[in-house]
């Protein structure tokens, strides 16, 4: 069965993905791996080229009579993000290469007021006006990352995305603008992340932190690559632990910072604050150990569900338990096993979360929309679609 079309969108998407995830790439090479032929590679990378995305520079290849020109991003092009998280706004200006132009991080402690938050975001924003006159340009994408974003009413932080939205706009004028939750832009980490791969399969992204959270990963040239579920507030026992959302027994109510900090007798936000280090501070006795596989377990349990009901060819654990041993972290693959109909065992990888990085993650998300719009400013899949082959 012959693939079908893709739009205008979608091919440039799946170019400028496939240069992300690498140094450069060959012509011949990149057109294989988008599947495209030469004809439409050539008038693609005309516009890309126009638009100061892409650059060919001179680099041989490394055996007889293959091209001397690789196709690479261009590395000078810039993104910007805030992100709201851990009792303060993160902002930041950087390259598509990764160079930062500047960031800072401006206290907003939990319980700050609509005005408090306001006059933040005015501060944020002036900012990164200051770094983009002295890099002498706008960014290309502007992205931003609230906790608790998509609630009808935002019960983490009384942000007004609409108004900031208009603030942003008033600022950078014809900027595209991307809002998205905490889990949305951790999730673009993982997709745009140093070191990251193309993703051509569908990914379950999880993130155990302050909130439990997941996200559905797909290649960039899906119509939403990045789909946040709410996995925290799986129930698990009606008679559990209290969770902030008002049930009892969540996910989150034994897999959270805010259960393991308890757990293991130490302050959440020193917790936190040691990042991968966080296992040191702990006397890990025979019982916490034991608590703390129950809290994988349960982990397990729910992601085995999550597949049950959506396959995924890898499963994507970011938090606090990439610091434990692989002996310990195997509960999660138990768990899985327990519930994942069929049982069996699926890829899991764990990373460690961006603590203390912000607004690396908001940043990540505003690559991942520059890359998912093919460099568009509006997305618009019912342009007229180009074949391939």
């Amino acid at each position: 069965m012959s693939e079908p079309p893709r739009s205008r969108r979608q091919t440039r998407a799946a170019i400028l993905g496939r240069l992300l995830a690498s140094d450069g790439l060959f012509r011949p090479r990149l057109a294989a791996e988008c599947r495209l032929t030469e004809a439409s590679i050539s008038r693609i990378l005309a516009e890309l080229r126009q638009e100061n995305l892409v650059e060919e520079v001179r680099r041989p290849a490394p055996y007889p009579g293959g091209p001397s020109a690789m196709v690479t991003l261009r590395k000078d092009q810039r993104v910007a993000g805030l992100e709201f998280a851990n009792d303060r706004l993160g902002v930041g200006l950087a390259t598509l290469g990764g160079e930062v132009d500047g960031s800072a991080r401006l206290a907003l402690p939990a319980g700050s007021s609509p005005a408090a938050v306001d006059a933040a975001i005015a501060d944020a924003i002036a900012e990164l006006r200051g770094w983009c006159a002295r890099a002498g340009t706008p960014p290309r994408q502007i992205a931003v990352s609230i906790p608790g974003h998509g609630a009808a009413t935002n019960p983490i932080l009384p942000v007004d995305p609409a108004r900031l939205e208009a603030a942003l706009a008033q600022a950078f004028p014809g900027v595209p603008i991307a809002i998205a939750n905490t889990v949305a832009a951790l999730a673009a980490v993982h997709l745009h992340g140093r070191g990251a791969a193309a993703v051509e399969a569908r990914h379950l992204f999880v993130y155990l932190g302050h909130g439990v959270g997941g996200a559905w990963v797909e290649a960039v040239t899906a119509a939403d690559p990045i789909q946040p579920i709410e996995i925290g507030h799986v129930v698990l026992d009606p008679t559990g632990d209290a969770c902030r959302c008002g049930h009892r027994g969540c996910l989150e109510a034994s897999a959270s910072t805010v259960a393991l900090a308890l757990l293991c007798g130490v302050e959440e936000a020193a917790l936190v604050a040691a990042g991968a280090e966080w296992a040191s501070l702990v006397r890990m006795t025979a019982r916490r150990e034991a608590a703390i596989r129950q809290a994988l377990f349960r982990t397990g349990l729910v992601i085995g569900n999550a597949l049950n009901l959506m396959p995924a060819a890898q499963v994507v654990l970011c938090g606090w338990p990439a610091a434990l041993p692989l002996a310990m972290r195997d509960a999660v693959a138990e768990g899985m096993g327990r519930s994942l109909f069929g049982g069996g065992a699926r890829a899991i990888r764990f990373i460690a979360p961006a603590i203390g990085q912000e607004p690396a993650a908001a940043l990540a998300y505003a690559v991942h929309a520059l890359v998912r719009q093919g460099g568009l400013a509006r997305i618009d899949d019912n342009a007229p679609a180009r074949l391939v082959g």
